[in-house]
This record gives C-alpha cells, structure tokens and sequence, in this order.
C-alpha cells in the first residue's frame, strides 16, 4: 500500500467517480504475480501462446496506464491486438466466410467485455463478487460437464483457475468493505477481464453450447446498452461516466456499493446456475438460440425500465466531459 503511494497509484475523486477520497489503485499487479508463478510452476502448462502474449501485452499497458494516462485510441488497438492473439488460437469448427464472421465477433465481444469490467472497479466488490462467481462456475463446470457422447469435457486446467482465484481473494479483503482499502486498477481489471474471456471462450467452443455466455449477461446487457445509448447521443463512449445502471443505483437511487455488487451477484448467480442445471450437455443450436434471444429481451426490457427509473441531466456536449476529466 505504502509503495503504491509512493509510485503515484492514488486514484482521485473525479465527477464521475464512485469514492469520495484518493485510493490506492494498481493492486492488481498481484494477479500479474500470480500468473507469471502459475507459468513457472506449470511448466507443462497449455494455456494458448496467443492468450499468455494477449495478457501480458494488456496488463503491461494497463499498468502504464495506472501510473499515467494513455490515449484511449492506444489502449483500444492494444486491446484489439489482444483479442486478436487471443481468438487467432482458439478451436473454432468453422471455416471460410462463417469462421471470420466468427472470430471477428469474437474480437468485438472481447474489446467490450475488457471494458465492462475495467469501469466494474469503481463499485466496491462488484469486480470481486463477479470474478469469484465466474471463476467459481469454470471451475465447477471444467471436467463435470458431458458431451454427446458421455464424455467428459475439460476445457482448461483447474490449476489456471485456482491461480487466478487467489488473488481476487486478496484483491477482497481490501476491497468488498463500505470504504475500500484499494481498487485493482487498470491492470486488475482488464487481467481478469481477459481470463475471464479466455475461460469463456473455451468452454463455449468445446461444448458448443452458446448458452454459457448468458453467464455474462447481466453487466455484458449494462455494459453494451449503455453503449449504444452514449453512441446515440454522440457522446465518448471511451472516458468515465455514470450512465452505467450500477453506478445510477449508487449515485441517484443511493444505494450503497455493496448492496448494489451484492443485487447484482444473485442476480448474475441465479442465471449461472440456472444455465448451469437447465444444459448439463450440448443442446441443439435452435435451442441455443432461443434461449438466447429470450434472455437478450429480458435483459433489455429489464435495463430500460430501470434506467428510466433514473433520469440524469445530460451535460451540454461531449468536449466538456473530455476537459472535466482530463
């Protein structure tokens, strides 16, 4: 904490931010340091080349960027030079014109979620209680799931899983209080983003059951129609704000930081084990599909008759945000 200090890693109340003191940020090295000794000690390990220069490549920048602000145009081609490593490995069972449609979906997906989860860290114990979920649902599903077949499927190792749990409990202790102690910063949240993604991935493309990603679906429906809604409006979708629903339901609804991450972890958590229970094996496409479109519609109804519960007075143009933060 004290070398954090040292370093500059103080994140600063701004208008849009969700504290009210300076907080250590950066904390987030410590997944780092749990990555590269998982890497060590499983020498044999097989976690795809393209995924371990995807993440170092992504916390490395990340980090710079919590010692001192990059330009959001270099982060995002660093960020999409990521995914792409990332989705460049992975075992799609396509080819031609469906395989790019695919792995271009892919990389998009990827680039959104980093960012839904790097704005998570500004709740207290939204990026944690969310982390452990997933990571805790991985961990149960990795082997314990069948094929058509009967067979067992593993999709990455358990140990990877393990690696990446521990420091997001240490990350916890610090964070998931009514005043936290430190935030994971840039190079926290984007690691676990793209694990998260990675993890995500595999389980999707080796059961090919699409109905896994429904374990996103709660800041994944926050994140991208949030988007959609600053893009109508013109306005940088890139820098902080509030218009995200977690963060309306802390600063209008005032709801505190933990009851709010503590909503949205049943809510999450009653979907993933719902998917979990409802598709023990690879069900058909049509039935991917239609269970996918019917949560998507869910989700949106749900999002837009909340947000309307939290009307916000727009500021008067985008350049005017850009100069309040920076």
């Amino acid at each position: 904490m004290q070398t954090a200090r040292k370093m500059g890693l103080q994140d600063h109340p701004s208008g849009r931010s969700s504290h009210h003191k300076p907080t250590v940020t950066g904390t987030g090295i410590v997944f780092v340091i749990s990555f590269i000794c998982y890497l060590l000690w499983q020498s044999n390990y097989n976690l795809p080349g393209g995924f371990v220069l995807g993440f170092f490549l992504l916390t490395s920048i990340s980090f710079l960027d919590d010692l001192f602000f990059l330009k959001h145009s270099f982060r995002l081609i660093c960020q999409l030079l990521a995914c792409c490593l990332l989705v460049y490995e992975l075992p799609f069972h396509s080819s031609g014109a469906e395989l790019i449609a695919l792995a271009a979906a892919a990389v998009i997906f990827g680039v959104g979620a980093l960012n839904a989860y790097n704005f998570m860290d500004g709740i207290n114990g939204m990026l944690t209680m969310n982390a452990l979920l997933l990571f805790g649902c991985f961990y149960y599903l990795n082997g314990n799931i069948s094929g058509l077949n009967g067979e067992h499927i593993y999709f990455t190792d358990n140990h990877f899983i393990l690696a990446m749990v521990l420091p997001v409990l240490i990350f916890g202790f610090l964070n998931v209080r009514k005043h936290a102690l430190a935030f994971m910063g840039d190079v926290g949240s984007i690691g676990i983003a793209f694990s998260i993604l990675y993890l995500m991935y595999s389980l999707v493309l080796h059961t090919g059951n699409y109905t896994y990603l429904l374990m996103f679906s709660i800041f994944g429906a926050d994140a991208a129609l949030t988007v959609c809604y600053k893009l109508l409006l013109n306005e940088n979708i890139f820098i902080p704000h509030r218009d995200f629903l977690f963060k309306k339901m802390v600063h209008l609804a005032k709801f505190s930081h933990l009851r709010v991450s503590a909503y949205y972890l049943l809510v999450q958590a009653t979907i993933n084990i719902t998917v979990i229970i409802a598709f023990p094996k690879t069900p058909k496409m049509s039935t991917q599909i239609s269970v996918l479109f019917i949560g998507c519609i869910s989700l949106v109804a749900a999002y837009i008759y909340y947000q309307s519960k939290f009307p916000v007075k727009r500021r008067k143009t985008a350049l005017q945000d850009e100069q309040a933060d920076e």
